[in-house]
């Protein structure tokens, strides 16, 4: 569904990705984050670290932090190591992801006159654009996967809900340096791949789940549980499982493939952390942990100490969709239910379970899964009475509603 302009179809679904980019560029010049060198900040200050040691300062170990004395300004937060050195707190992944960006806001800030220290505004500036760049492959690859199953009408309204109507519009338009949009869209590549890779178990496709399975970890280790729904996709039944299991014995050279892509992309970190710490797995965030003796479930759901449901209520019905999966789309059922069980689980066990920020901003990596049980939910909503779908319609818009004003009630600190 869609129109014709000229001879060429344009689709809903791309109609509602300039939208929904529009949007974000308007919300992200209202505020103009970047003039106030307030987008990498907060945890983006670890994540963005890697890209000024290694490309300005030369010197990934830190050691320039003791005697530099020249004019370009730096902020790095180090965690000291066993060995008596720094190490950056976070993964490399986010860095491999701004690097692009960097490199552009590093020439321009040359070119401008402005500090080439990488903290300055064109870098600031540079890291919003990635930010939406990222989104737009997300949302191009999500809407692919949707258009599978549902309708182009079906598939605009989730991208619209998806990202209009829930704390992902912030983090992208304002805080863009923060983790979730990438992961957001690594997400949307993975279902895409892992689809794709069931169709066709070859080589090439096991290599490319590999790789982007080890860079969803690197960004955000916690979020290697995503690997459940390329193992749960299709399955049905014990009986089901029991066959995939084979199936991945029978290629066991092609698993074994998968897991040295994996590797591959966790080797230079490895490397780092042996350099700077004498480990080869070092843990950085000191004194924090996870709980798992103790998960916050119904406090992480539902309280309003950002309360995952509380502030995007939209997303309610996304989880009441996965019902709708089982008689709808059953081959996401047991992949989308074990994932978000899962993840719920691990996300609430941390020791800062309300994970600081706008409405438990460490689900907005999983809503491109979440988009597929929301599209099953409006698509039922369609077969039903008329009484039924005028409801529904106003409980729908009731919680983009209260989404948008949340939005505004962060953002003016109230």
């Amino acid at each position: 569904m869609g129109f014709l302009k000229g001879n060429k179809f344009i689709s809903w679904s791309k109609i509602s990705i300039l939208l929904i980019s529009a949007v974000v560029i308007q919300k992200a010049f209202e505020v103009k984050q970047w003039e106030y060198k307030a987008i990498i900040v907060n945890d983006a200050i670890s994540y963005y670290a890697y890209l000024p040691a290694l490309f300005i300062y030369h010197d990934l170990t830190l050691k320039f932090m003791d005697t530099y004395k020249g004019d370009k300004e730096y902020i790095i937060w180090p965690t000291p190591t066993p060995s008596g050195g720094r190490s950056i707190k976070t993964a490399m992944g986010m860095s491999i992801l701004y690097m692009p960006f960097f490199l552009i806001a590093h020439a321009f800030a040359y070119i401008l006159h402005y500090n080439t220290g990488g903290y300055s505004v064109p870098y600031h500036y540079a890291i919003f654009w990635g930010a939406l760049i990222y989104l737009i492959i997300g949302l191009y690859f999500l809407q692919k996967i949707l258009n599978r199953y549902f309708s182009q009408l079906i598939t605009s309204i989730t991208l619209i809900l998806i990202v209009l109507c829930t704390n992902l519009l912030r983090y992208v338009a304002l805080d863009s340096a923060m983790s979730h949009v990438y992961s957001f869209t690594l997400f949307s590549c993975f279902i895409y791949l892992t689809i794709k890779t069931h169709e066709r178990f070859g080589y090439r496709n096991l290599i490319l789940t590999g790789l982007l399975l080890g860079l969803i970890a690197l960004v955000r280790p916690s979020n290697i549980v995503i690997v459940l729904f390329f193992i749960f996709w299709n399955i049905h039944s014990f009986g089901d499982l029991k066959n995939r299991i084979m199936l991945f014995i029978r290629n066991y050279p092609k698993i074994i493939l998968l897991v040295l892509s994996f590797i591959l992309i966790w080797i230079p970190q490895l490397v780092y952390w042996k350099t700077v710490s004498g480990q080869w797995f070092f843990f950085s965030y000191t004194g924090e942990r996870f709980y798992f003796n103790n998960p916050q479930i119904l406090a992480g759901l539902f309280s309003y100490r950002n309360g995952w449901l509380i502030y995007c209520p939209i997303m309610v019905f996304s989880i009441i969709g996965i019902t709708t999966l089982i008689k709808g789309r059953k081959e996401f059922f047991i992949p989308i239910l074990v994932f978000l069980i899962v993840n719920t689980y691990v996300l609430l066990s941390w020791w800062c379970w309300w994970y600081t920020g706008y409405g438990h901003r460490a689900f907005i990596d999983s809503y491109a899964l979440c988009a597929i049980p929301l599209a099953s939910f409006i698509t039922w909503t369609t077969k039903r009475e008329l009484s039924y779908k005028i409801i529904i319609f106003l409980l729908v818009s009731a919680s983009g509603l209260l989404g948008w004003f949340y939005y505004y009630q962060y953002q003016t600190g109230a």
